[in-house]
């Protein structure tokens, strides 16, 4: 495995304060959502009256509940596969947008997938050093592993607390799996929903996401309160970017203790009692002491 940045400057790095977050427990169960109108957009300003979470079909108690601006912790996965050739400097230049973007608070580790499989051994909100992988650490080449990318993305912020998200950037379909990286899409649909990650993905030129066999991969997204993009040549891939990171920061945080654990898979319905506006979170998670 490549490490992405040169060691001395990991060495040279500080860790800033984090923000307290909160974290899934037996006592606790922490669901992020968006909330748009019929037009799309983003809704704010909603209250906890304003919900109803079923919790395999029964209503239950909403306990936790913000509308603050919750800071992201992100592993960005950068497709850097041979056909993204010709794309590498729109990428380039989109991801040093969102990383202009970002927040004091918020945390991003930047990693690539091709022809193998680039961690940063990174988390920062730091934009010199950020910007710096960026410039100088993506070099194309190899095949598609996305699944494996996602899962090593996800075990990258296991030991994080609050909201973790993996977004991934790619021009294909998952292919070449590389040897020695774990992660089909059953791992990653199981470990996603086991731990409660956030998957969100952007499909760049004739990807069509939602097309996969059964939509798996829309699927996939949905189901952890994430979401796809499409983006064609003509589209400004940062702005893309942008969206992603404003409709993370605007999310409800909403908390529920479940009333049975049993080690299984349970199914969440989060609803908005105001006419016109609906709820995208995570579907599913399993009721199992942490």
């Amino acid at each position: 495995m490549r490490v992405l940045f040169p060691l001395l400057l990991v060495l040279a790095f500080v860790s800033q304060p984090q923000q307290p977050a909160f974290k899934s427990s037996v006592q606790s169960v922490v669901i992020y959502a968006t909330v748009r109108d019929s037009a799309g957009r983003s809704v704010p300003d909603l209250t906890q009256d304003d919900f109803e979470l079923l919790d395999n079909g029964k209503p239950v108690a909403i306990t936790t509940f913000s509308a603050d601006r919750q800071p992201l912790t992100v592993a960005l996965m950068l497709d850097m596969s041979g056909s993204m050739n010709p794309s590498v400097l729109r990428v380039r230049d989109s991801t040093l947008r969102f990383i202009e973007a970002l927040l004091p608070e918020d945390r991003v580790r930047i990693c690539t997938f091709g022809a193998e499989i680039a961690i940063s051994p990174i988390l920062t909100g730091d934009k010199g050093v950020l910007t710096r992988i960026a410039r100088e650490e993506l070099w194309p080449g190899g095949g598609t592993p996305l699944w494996n990318a996602v899962y090593a993305g996800m075990e990258s912020l296991a030991s994080e607390s609050g909201r973790r998200v993996v977004l991934a950037l790619t021009d294909g379909i998952d292919a070449d799996r590389l040897p020695g990286w774990k992660g089909s899409f059953g791992d990653v649909r199981s470990r996603a929903t086991r731990e409660g990650f956030m998957l969100y993905m952007i499909g760049m030129q004739s990807t069509a996401l939602s097309a996969e066999p059964k939509q798996e991969i829309a699927v996939l997204l949905d189901e952890t309160g994430g979401a796809h993009f499409n983006v064609k040549d003509s589209d400004d891939l940062g702005q893309t970017f942008t969206r992603v990171a404003e409709e993370l920061r605007r999310q409800y945080l909403i908390g529920f203790v479940p009333a049975v654990v049993d080690g299984r898979e349970h199914r969440l319905d989060l609803r908005v009692k105001k006419a016109g506006l609906q709820a995208r979170s995570r579907k599913t998670y399993v009721a199992e002491r942490r």
